[in-house]
């Protein structure tokens, strides 16, 4: 419960204070450092669980994997991997695969992604097709082919999804094709740049003090993740609206030290990623931000994820 809420210091005590520890126990506190980005400890714990004399299950095998995917441990995970047939006689689930492309899609192993996938026994879900469409995204124009495969499917598999949608036109705007961007009747796409909040004049106001600020750090806008095709001003302006930053700059118009804790229901861009560990710095706050994959504690100018996710 608590790593789910952002709270994985509170779990991490709970769990060292268990007299008794059991399956449930050590798939928690595995998944839990997993999601918050703490790859080494959840496969420090898993190994402290065999040694424990406790027999990992396929739910373990899943926090294993996600720990190695949003640590690039591409090399262990492939181990692991097999490890669950070879050595535990587990076969692996669909979820299990979806660790792997995720493992190899981030790393940007393209070459591996694709031969993985064609040699899956099983049949790929919305979820693995999504996660190939999100890395061809990140690498460019590199598999496109892959990519359009990955979007044909998830738009037999889920037509009214508009991620599927935004994914794939990231794909074509981050390999310079504009011309392949379209949008479809019934699905659309909104940006950033609320003015409907009541106090936007003070967010605003904040959000352009913190700018200056962070620019002054060092920050310097990655403007490939303005993903439209506009002049350099007007990306950089995109990019300074973008949801969760609006968000950091509300809570910043308030009193408080409190940790500033932060839900997204998309990943984090790299641009907002960086101001983030800019804003930490200048503001002396912790920020535990929470996007569709994983947990991010920004503090001090630094990420739990060690700018890899």
């Amino acid at each position: 419960m608590y790593a789910k809420c952002g709270r994985i210091d509170y779990a991490s005590r709970f769990f060292d204070l268990m007299p008794v520890r059991n399956i449930y126990s050590w798939n928690s506190m595995i998944s839990g450092y997993a999601r918050h980005g703490h790859g080494h400890k959840a496969l420090e714990l898993f190994t402290k669980m065999k040694m424990d004399g406790q027999t990992p299950d396929h739910v373990t095998f899943v926090g294993v994997l996600s720990a190695c995917s949003h640590g690039g441990f591409v090399g262990q995970g492939m181990d692991y991997f097999d490890s669950m047939s070879k050595q535990y006689g587990l076969t692996p689930r669909i979820e299990h695969f979806s660790c792997m492309v995720d493992i190899l899609g981030r790393a940007g192993q393209m070459n591996k992604l694709e031969d993985f996938i064609n040699k899956m026994p099983l049949k790929p879900n919305a979820l693995i097709w999504r996660t190939i469409l999100g890395a061809c995204g990140r690498a460019s124009s590199r598999k496109t082919d892959l990519g359009r495969k990955a979007a044909h499917m998830l738009l037999e598999l889920e037509p009214h999804n508009a991620v599927n949608y935004v994914l794939l036109a990231n794909m074509y705007a981050s390999g310079g094709k504009w011309e392949d961007v379209s949008m479809r009747d019934g699905v659309h796409v909104f940006v950033a740049g609320d003015q409907s909040h009541p106090d936007k004049h003070a967010i605003y106001e904040k959000l352009k003090e913190l700018h200056k600020r962070i620019r002054d750090a060092g920050y310097v806008p990655q403007i490939k993740y303005a993903l439209y095709d506009l002049e350099l001003e007007n990306k950089e302006e995109l990019l300074s609206y973008h949801s969760e930053r609006l968000a950091v700059a509300f809570v910043l118009t308030r009193k408080s030290d409190m940790p500033i804790r932060i839900m997204k229901n998309l990943r984090v861009c790299g641009d907002c990623h960086s101001a983030f560990r800019y804003i930490s710095q200048v503001v002396g706050r912790q920020i535990v931000l929470r996007d569709s994959n994983r947990f991010h504690h920004f503090a001090d100018g630094k990420c739990s994820c060690n700018d890899y996710w």
